[in-house]
C-alpha cells in the first residue's frame, strides 16, 4: 500500500456474540418465561393467544433501540441482584389490541394508533406486571430471579436506557393473535446478563469499541426531564369520579425537596422557584455526587 492510500474507516464495530452455551441457557429461560406469560395473560384476556420465543442476536444498543416499534410501549424492568436495566417493547397496535381484549371488546382488525387513556395505562401496567412475574418464575434455580417493573415507557425508541455503544442481547418474542402474528422485542445488556451467569462472551471475539461519532450524536439528543410533585394511590372507581376542583393528598411533605426524574430515574433533588415569568427548579442535591 502506498503512502497516499488509506484504509476505509468503519465506525461500526461488530458486537461480540454469545457463546453457544450461553445462547442455549438464555433460550431455555425465555422459552419457560413465554410459557408462563401465556398462561398468566390467558386469565386476563378474552381471546386465545400464543406466545413463543424467537430469534436472538447481539447488536449495539443504538441499532437495537432503533429497531423498536414507533410508536410503541415498553415495560422498563430491573433484573437480577444488581438490578440491570431491561426493556420489553411492543408496538402500539399490539398494546391497544390487548387492552380492547381485556375490556371484552376484541378487535376484528388492528386498531388505529392513539394514546392510551389513564385507565388503559393502568391495564397495561397490569399486563406488563405479569411479564416481570414470568421472567422471575422462569429462572432455572431454587429461588426466583429478582425482577421488578420500573415503569411503562411510551415511545421506547426514544429511551436512553443504554449507552449507544453498549452491546445488548435482543430477543424476539412472537405473539400469535386472532389478528395475526406480532413481534415484541426484549432488550438486555450483555454485561447485565453476565452478572447473573448467563452471558459468557467468546474470548476469541473482540468487544465492540465505542464509536466517537455515535457518542457525539447521542450527546446532542434532547432528554426529557420531569419534576415530580408527589404520588398518590386510588382505585379505578375513585379515579373515574375525579372532577375539576377536587383535591388529592400526595405522599410528599411540604418541607421535602422535589424530585427531578430523567427517563424514569431519580437524578436530582431541588426546590421550585421562579425564573422570570416561568416556573423553575433549583437543584440542591445530585445522585451523581
Amino acid at each position: 500500500m502506498s503512502q497516499t492510500e488509506t484504509s476505509p474507516i468503519n465506525i461500526f464495530s461488530q458486537a461480540p456474540r454469545l457463546t453457544s452455551e450461553s445462547n442455549a441457557a438464555l433460550t431455555s429461560w425465555q422459552s419457560t418465561a413465554t410459557s408462563i406469560l401465556q398462561e398468566n395473560w390467558q386469565a386476563l384476556l378474552g381471546s386465545d393467544l400464543g406466545i413463543s420465543p424467537g430469534a436472538i442476536d447481539s447488536p449495539t444498543a443504538f441499532d437495537a433501540v432503533n429497531s423498536l416499534a414507533d410508536p410503541g410501549y415498553a415495560a422498563r424492568l430491573q433484573i437480577g441482584p444488581e438490578s440491570f436495566p431491561s426493556l420489553f417493547a411492543f408496538s402500539s397496535r399490539m398494546v391497544l389490541a390487548l387492552v380492547n381484549d381485556m375490556l371484552g371488546t376484541p378487535c376484528e382488525q388492528w386498531p388505529e394508533i392513539r394514546e392510551l387513556t389513564t385507565v388503559e395505562t393502568s391495564m397495561v401496567e397490569l399486563l406488563f406486571g405479569e411479564i416481570t412475574r414470568a421472567i422471575s418464575q422462569a429462572w432455572p434455580e431454587i429461588h426466583p430471579l429478582e425482577c421488578e417493573q420500573d415503569c411503562v415507557i411510551a415511545r421506547p425508541m426514544r429511551s436512553r436506557l443504554f449507552s449507544p455503544d453498549d452491546v445488548v442481547v435482543r430477543s424476539r418474542v412472537v405473539f400469535e393473535t386472532s389478528l395475526g402474528p406480532e413481534e415484541a422485542i426484549w432488550l438486555m445488556p450483555q454485561m447485565g446478563l453476565a452478572t447473573i451467569g448467563i452471558a459468557d462472551i467468546d474470548d476469541e471475539q473482540v468487544p465492540a469499541e465505542p464509536a466517537p461519532q455515535m457518542r457525539a450524536l447521542a450527546e446532542r439528543i434532547p432528554v426529557n426531564m420531569v419534576a415530580r410533585l408527589g404520588d398518590t394511590t386510588m382505585s379505578l372507581a375513585e379515579l373515574d369520579a375525579l372532577k375539576v376542583g377536587d383535591y388529592l393528598t400526595l405522599d410528599q411533605a411540604v418541607h421535602q425537596p422535589l424530585e427531578l426524574i430523567v427517563d424514569g430515574r431519580l437524578q436530582w433533588l431541588g426546590h421550585p422557584c421562579r425564573l422570570g415569568t416561568r416556573q423553575g427548579f433549583q437543584i440542591i442535591a445530585s445522585k451523581r455526587e
